[in-house]
């Protein structure tokens, strides 16, 4: 009986290399009646189990690490402090990164959002309207840009029309840029005349 389990147990291992942990948790979770296949069954679920675990902690490894990079790079160019008071350590941010926050901020201010949008086709048409003042240039051809991505046709200069619906994200962008006055967007059911243009 004893030497039948040491075959199912040699025969589970076969010519793999086994982790010492995985065998003695299968051999200790299994009786002298398993077959082979089923020992084999455990003992290949039990390593993937460890090769998963083994990913994920290596990712969090990875993740850790690169935060320390980040901290390490954020106090080797004097953009913050850290300090340690009760035994627990914090950081402040200095003079210097103080104004490399201003500096950013005031780049994110003229920042455009991206002028591609997921595609989603509509069953009426849309038409829109703009009139943006010149001191607003980049946000006409920004959106210009987001219009044409989003396949609507120019029919004049400032006035586009097309059969997609409208992205959230779209109008949530024209509202963040402060446009939301210069946009009038109009859809329609009934095409009349309007089929003949498109």
């Amino acid at each position: 009986m004893r030497g039948e389990f040491i075959y199912k147990i040699l025969e589970a291992i076969g010519d793999t290399i086994t982790n010492a942990v995985d065998l003695f948790d299968v051999i200790s979770s299994s009786g002298y009646g398993v077959s082979p296949s089923k020992l084999e069954y455990e003992l290949s679920k039990r390593q993937r189990e460890r090769s998963e675990k083994s990913v994920e902690e290596n990712f969090k490894r990875q993740e850790k690490q690169k935060y320390y990079n980040f901290i390490y790079y954020l106090k080797k160019n004097g953009l913050i402090d850290e300090k340690e008071k009760d035994d627990k350590k914090f950081f402040i941010i200095t003079k210097k990164g103080k104004e490399k926050l201003f500096s950013l901020r005031e780049q994110n201010k003229n920042r455009l959002p991206n002028p591609f949008y997921k595609k989603e086709s509509g069953d009426k048409f849309t038409i829109i309207v703009f009139d943006i003042p010149e001191i607003k240039k980049r946000k006409r051809n920004w959106l210009r840009a987001a219009l044409r991505d989003l396949h609507f046709k120019m029919i004049q200069k400032s006035v586009w029309m097309g059969k997609i619906k409208i992205p959230k994200e779209f109008l949530s962008d024209i509202r963040e840029m402060d446009l939301i006055d210069c946009v009038e967007i109009f859809e329609i059911s009934r095409t009349g005349s309007l089929e003949k243009l498109i």
